[in-house]
């Protein structure tokens, strides 16, 4: 890619990822919130593949972590499910306290939504690896 492309990719992608992180923790009070903050912090990382290459692009994103996300993400989700059982409560049933500001008032959902941009956001990446040719492990 040209020098133009990478310099403006550079610039972008950390304000991407801002903007990704700010749709997963306000996720619980928007439609699609945290799905959509996992696919906008995948897009961030398809942006790097298409203006740096998949190899310079590994060196950043790591396949290993990705996979490991994904699986923090699912774990977490199931987790948060567990626990409200043992409390009595239903599977992902809230069991947090529901106090304060913004953030705090969710109980349960926020957690939930933070696990879900992960999840989706590792996944995500993990499939865009696939589309660029990253072929199999690293």
């Amino acid at each position: 890619m040209s020098l133009i492309i990478k310099t403006i990719s550079r610039m972008l992608i950390p304000f991407i990822f801002v903007y990704a992180i700010w749709l997963i923790l306000t996720g619980h009070t928007s439609p699609g919130g945290a799905f959509a903050g996992g696919v906008t912090a995948s897009l961030a990382v398809a942006l790097a593949y298409a203006s740096f290459g998949i190899s310079s692009t590994k060196e950043r994103f790591s396949y290993s972590i990705a996979h490991m996300g994904r699986i923090l993400g699912l774990l977490g989700f199931i987790v948060m499910g567990v626990i409200a059982m043992l409390l009595g409560k239903s599977f992902l049933g809230n069991f947090l306290p529901k106090f304060g500001g913004h953030f705090t008032m969710a109980g349960v959902i926020i957690v939930l939504s933070l696990c879900i941009g992960i999840l989706v956001g590792c996944e995500f990446s993990l499939l865009l690896y696939y589309l660029f040719g990253g072929g199999g492990k690293e």
